[in-house]
């Protein structure tokens, strides 16, 4: 509490120090200690949330009938509260917030608040609601914690504004001014870094990966407005590590990628998060993520995912439990048999005769090759380009680069990590 007691304030006033000012609440922005106080208060309305469910008086939001009911997400200082439209529903979370104001020295900004109504509500109910809870309604968020809230069929223009921002920030520096080294710091560093948010939840249009990499083109070559530069070696040659001759600059097609099969991994291997227990329910409630199929109803976050999923299907590898978790169908008969009918269960080894009998000679030495654990355990999927078999998206996109360099190349060796 010393910490919070003590706290005083300088302001510079024309170049000169003014203070000590002595605040009535909190401690300085930005000091460290502060995230930690503030998850220790909303750990609290996190209480009084849950309370109020598990008493019945506030009903949670599904996204379907199977799904768990959710009554508030917390992100850092924003807050969502999700509850039934009436009046007594919304008078217990006019409750809870007080108490939570009144424990906490925190006060809701009105301002910043807003309601957002399903198309069911009845006008009357909610202009009820409005003037109890004294807060405006919002029709629809354009964006939400930086992303867009609602992808349509114009994709292009719900992530134009990544490309405005890259715009914006190459005119305020002057490529002439900088060295070349200059150029490449700026570019990775700060460019590079700009769409990297959007792309860990969306699968960004190859369109405007293409605009973004040509206005990196332009300012790396030195050219201003409408006068061309002749760009000397082409942009997938400056994609390359620099162990290859390259200027390892990133291929924004591919870290999209790999940045989103990041996501596929979470709901593969993290079955205890909110939102595996979501996606699960909604878009694969009878397989896991490697089975699931795409749905027309799906969100564009959904789609996004299950390009990742494919990063990880090209890349990940199967260690071999009990074989029950992979299919085989080396012929019609077997089509729907797993790995676990050619393995001997009192011995744990293969059943040679079986595996010979199914398999050309070549594959069928392969098989018998794998080595089987002596213990019945699942069969896991890991990542075989790091070295704790857990998937990480530098791996992987240096995995699909190099995917794309033997397409091209085929006698480079695949790297290992």
């Amino acid at each position: 509490m010393e910490c919070v007691k003590t706290v005083t304030y300088s302001v510079l006033v024309n170049g000169e120090p003014c203070g000590m000012i002595q605040p009535s609440r909190g401690i300085r922005q930005g000091d460290p200690l502060s995230p930690f106080l503030f998850l220790l208060c909303t750990e609290g309305l996190n209480g009084l949330i849950k309370r109020a469910e598990s008493n019945g008086e506030i009903h949670g939001f599904s996204l379907c009938r199977r799904g768990p009911k959710l009554t508030h997400l917390l992100f850092a200082d924003d807050s969502l509260l999700f509850c039934r439209a009436n009046m007594e529903e919304c008078g217990k979370v006019l409750e809870i917030l007080n108490m939570y104001e009144e424990a906490s020295g925190q006060k809701v900004n009105r301002s910043k608040t807003s309601l957002f109504f399903s198309k069911n509500t009845s006008t009357d109910k909610k202009h009820e609601i409005k003037l109890a809870l004294g807060v405006p309604e919002i029709m629809q968020y354009e964006k939400y914690l930086g992303l867009p809230s609602f992808v349509g069929k114009g994709k292009k223009a719900s992530f134009n504004y990544i490309k405005e921002r890259v715009w914006r920030k190459l005119q305020g520096w002057e490529g002439k001014l900088l060295s070349q080294a200059g150029r490449e710091v700026l570019l990775k560093a700060i460019i590079q870094a700009i769409p990297t948010y959007t792309m860990g939840c969306f699968k960004i249009p190859i369109g405007l990966c293409n605009e973004i990499e040509a206005l990196m083109k332009r300012f790396w070559w030195g050219q201003q407005g409408d006068r061309r530069k002749v760009h000397w070696v082409k942009w997938e040659e400056m994609t390359k590590t620099k162990l290859v001759g390259g200027m390892g600059f990133r291929d924004l097609a591919m870290f999209i990628d790999s940045l989103l099969a990041n996501q596929a991994w979470r709901l593969l291997h993290n079955k205890h998060s909110l939102f595996y227990k979501v996606f699960k329910a909604r878009f694969f409630p009878n397989t896991s993520i490697m089975e699931a199929s795409d749905s027309r109803m799906g969100s564009y976050a959904w789609k996004s995912i299950l390009v990742g999923r494919e990063v990880i299907k090209r890349g990940s590898r199967w260690r071999i439990g009990n074989g029950e978790k992979l299919p085989f169908c080396p012929i019609e008969e077997f089509e729907h048999n797993t790995v676990s009918s050619l393995l001997d269960p009192s011995t744990r080894q293969w059943h040679t005769d079986l595996v010979d009998g199914l398999f050309v000679e070549e594959d069928a030495e392969l098989i018998k090759k794998i080595p089987l654990s002596k213990n019945v355990t699942e069969d896991v999927l890991y990542w075989p380009y790091t070295s704790n078999g857990e998937y990480s998206s530098k791996s992987g996109y240096r995995f699909l680069k190099e995917e794309a360099e033997q397409l091209h190349s085929p006698q480079v060796p695949p790297f290992r990590d």
